[in-house]
């Protein structure tokens, strides 16, 4: 077929995968996000933005500065804001251009991506954006010394898989990346088989530029230090402090792709893990913006009617276990621990209600199964729970060793922690011990597999349900941190990765969903989630830009938007 009817062809594919799931997001394994099943109940504020002024909001510290790296919503929340792509996805979720003049030229087979980049980019520090900039962020992501927690999505591109799996670094094998700069202005693509996602992939952070004018190779570290970086996006980072917060000022290079410039003077972010503070930081005006202590709901949206959001977020969580602790090894065992846990009282006492329990990994709006639908092989249970750990060998929980549930340090993370807690000693007799630590932390020891029992989850990137599975639960997938291995799941990823015919692929992920939830493979599911956040009236863009695309903030994939008003 002609390029330009290929390109339509994909806008056709993904408005129906639009239309059939519904949100897309961008985002990682936040514990603080909460879900459920409603639209926001108020209606946006409908001041006009003014120039000037500093929103001051509630964020959750980065575990990196590296979008080549970074699988958190936390980070990415942060690099959307000072970094974007070539493309970038809008609140109905479809690709617009972003620093690229044109949607892709695709070759005729459907695997040659050839890419023009706008007229004029700069960096935030006047050097130009060129395309050996998108060239070595791709690159970088498929480089073993960065070891890029989403290099997963990039599997299609010729050679970053025998790169990103190398023992040392092979500057041949990186070379042999199908990525080009064929000039200043293009870029060239080559993946070893057709993939009808690519173009949404290309709106996400593991393919931002990368300043190689400030680098010697794709392996540099990225530097901590803002002054150290230059910026593409429509704000700069100005301020980083590690444990305290940061801040941004708007980008005077940015490009505005779709017209739309930051008016803000800054934006000052403060870390705050307990929302409890952040609740009070907000009653005493000290806030513009926070995420809602879920422990607190019912006060907080009666106290502030008009400044309360819930949205539905294409997320679930769910207790991850990891598979290389021996003891967990054990199907017995795992759905033993699921099934002793009550995810309506869960819901009930952790959250007031502002879940929807949920035993099957992927949302139904993604193309997965309904909330309830394996309930029977793995809800909640006190006598077969029982039953299961009896199999396993611990009959009323003797001998089972004192597993440890690692969680952060907010008060909603630690009461699900000890309600778990509390399940596993009341339904099966065995001890386990909470650990809380720093965000930062939680986030580095999940990423390094140093957990036993971890609650955590997802939250999807893009729509289509291979993200809820690609990286995550194949073997040696670099987001499997829990270490889920089973040879059938492992087979239908290989049958599903390229299928170009939709409804079968659709379907075989239907089967992976299943065979992920019924066998605990890494994760019992126990609730979706909605997000719960607080805006100022006196902020405008926030939550007139709520989609599934935010990450750990209200229109946080549009925060060129975000403003104050008159």
């Amino acid at each position: 077929m002609s390029l330009s009817k290929h390109w339509k062809f994909l806008l056709l594919t993904v408005a129906a995968l639009t239309a059939l799931f519904a949100f897309a997001a961008c985002g990682d394994d936040d514990e603080e996000g909460d879900g459920g099943e409603s639209a926001t109940p108020t209606e946006a504020p409908a001041g006009a933005r003014i120039d000037g002024g500093t929103l001051r909001i509630q964020a959750s510290e980065p575990a990196s500065l590296d979008p080549h790296f970074s699988s958190f919503a936390s980070d990415i929340h942060l690099q959307r804001a000072i970094w974007r792509g070539l493309y970038s996805l809008d609140g109905q979720n479809e690709p617009q251009l972003s620093m690229a003049a044109d949607f892709p030229d695709i070759s005729e087979d459907g695997t040659v991506y050839t890419i023009t980049l706008a007229d004029g980019l700069l960096w935030s520090d006047g050097e130009p954006l060129v395309a050996k900039d998108f060239e070595w962020g791709i690159k970088r992501t498929c480089n073993n010394l960065v070891a890029g927690e989403y290099q997963y999505v990039l599997t299609g591109v010729v050679g970053c898989d025998a790169h990103y799996g190398a023992a040392a670094f092979d500057q041949a094998l990186e070379d042999a990346i199908g990525v080009k700069a064929v000039d200043a202005t293009t870029l060239e693509i080559t993946l070893a088989q057709a993939q009808p996602t690519f173009t949404i992939i290309l709106a996400l952070w593991m393919t931002f530029p990368m300043p190689s004018h400030l680098f010697t190779a794709t392996g540099d570290a990225w530097p901590t230090d803002p002054a150290l970086l230059a910026y593409n996006g429509p704000y700069s980072l100005e301020t980083f402090t590690p444990g305290q917060g940061h801040s941004l000022v708007p980008n005077p290079n940015w490009s505005a792709p779709q017209g739309v410039s930051p008016t803000l003077d800054k934006i000052v972010a403060t870390y705050i893990d307990d929302l409890a503070v952040a609740a009070n930081a907000y009653r005493n005006g000290e806030l513009d913006f926070t995420d809602v202590n879920t422990q607190e709901l019912e006060t907080l949206r009666t106290e502030f009617p008009d400044e309360y959001y819930k949205f539905l977020h294409p997320s679930t969580r769910g207790l991850e276990m990891q598979m290389n602790v021996e003891v967990l090894k054990d199907l017995d065992v795992r759905l033993a621990l699921s099934k002793a846990i009550d995810r309506e009282a869960l819901n009930t006492v952790v959250v007031q209600g502002g879940n929807e329990p949920s035993t099957s990994w992927i949302p139904e709006v993604d193309g997965g199964h309904p909330p309830d639908a394996f309930d029977a092989e793995i809800g909640f249970n006190e006598v077969e729970a029982k039953q299961h750990l009896a199999d396993a060998g611990f009959p009323d929980g003797a001998g089972f060793p004192n597993l440890t549930i690692l969680v952060g340090n907010s008060p909603s993370a630690v009461a699900t922690a000890e309600f778990l807690q509390d399940a596993f000693k009341t339904v099966l007799n065995i001890d386990t011990t909470v650990e809380s630590v720093d965000g930062a932390t939680r986030s580095d020891r999940f990423t390094n597999q140093e957990f036993e029992l971890f609650p955590g989850g997802w939250l999807h990137d893009y729509p289509d349900p291979e993200n809820w599975v690609l990286g995550l639960f194949d073997t040696g997938g670099s987001l499997n941190n829990y270490n889920c291995s089973d040879p059938d799941i492992d087979a239908l990823v290989d049958k599903a990765r390229f299928n170009a015919d939709n409804t079968e692929r659709l379907a075989q992920y239907k089967e992976i969903n299943e065979l992920i939830s019924t066998r605990v493979c890494g994760i019992a599911p126990y609730w979706h989630e909605n997000d719960h956040w607080l805006v100022d009236s006196n902020v405008v863009g926030m939550a007139e830009n709520i989609s599934g695309n935010d990450s750990s903030a209200a229109g946080d994939w549009n925060m060129e938007a975000w403003g104050l008003a008159s």
